[in-house]
């Protein structure tokens, strides 16, 4: 912190060294803290989406062959807008987070007095919102169990059949801050596996799945992996 504040530059830990000195409104601590929060947080749930999303396209080499064709069309070492523009990529990573969001259960506190299905709910009440339940509703979505990314292009659009269809950064105002950046870590570590290898898993192949805290396959999520020659 002393060499930041000295020589400061343009990342968020010179600014935060900058903005504490001006406001003295957070001290060293809390510098600290920001910064091992935001070292840390979103790698679980990352690491999960990206488990999942090597899952579903090692069942689907139909999306896995176009997703890889897009991405071999970037070059070797392709930015990050380019990565973002490759549509497909969002769909894939849409799909995989409906069918398995890595935050199954999301807490929250009922801000006034309201009712759910004839259920009264009081103001102040801990409620449990259950993305991997909505998730799979089929009066929200097409065939819900199905692997199907195209469910997420324009012409189609069925995480618009409802406000909360599709929640797994939470919704509202409690959306999930990471989102942006949970998206782009995920889709670097994909394109690169994608220009570099291709894998498979057996059709027949059922993760066992634990939840001490977020699920996660306790075998390790076995995949046949092979370099690209």
């Amino acid at each position: 912190m002393p060499a930041r504040r000295a020589n400061p530059g343009e990342d968020l830990f010179s600014v935060l060294c900058q903005v504490a000195d001006a406001s003295g409104g957070i001290d060293d601590d809390d510098i600290i803290n920001q910064m091992i929060f935001l070292l840390m947080a979103a790698h679980d749930t990352t690491t999960s989406t990206v488990t999942s999303i090597v899952f579903e396209l090692g069942r689907d080499p139909r999306w896995q062959a176009r997703l890889r064709e897009q991405c071999l069309e970037l070059g070797p070492t392709p930015t990050i807008a380019e990565i973002e523009d490759v549509a497909d990529l969002d769909l894939v990573m849409k799909e995989t987070l409906r069918l398995h969001p890595p935050v199954p259960v999301l807490a929250r506190r009922a801000v006034k007095d309201t009712e759910v299905l004839g259920v009264p709910i009081p103001k102040g009440r801990f409620v449990a919102i259950m993305p991997m339940l909505s998730h799979h509703l089929p009066e929200y979505w097409t065939d819900p169990e199905i692997f199907d990314p195209a469910r997420f292009s324009p012409e189609r659009r069925e995480d618009k059949s409802h406000r909360f269809a599709w929640e797994p950064f939470g919704g509202g105002v409690h959306k999930c801050l990471g989102m942006v950046f949970a998206n782009m870590e995920s889709k670097l570590v994909l394109s690169a596996l994608l220009r570099n290898f291709e894998w498979s898993v057996p059709l027949d192949y059922v993760p066992p799945m634990r939840n001490d805290s977020l699920p996660y396959p306790i075998d390790g999520l076995p995949v046949d992996l092979r370099p690209l020659d």
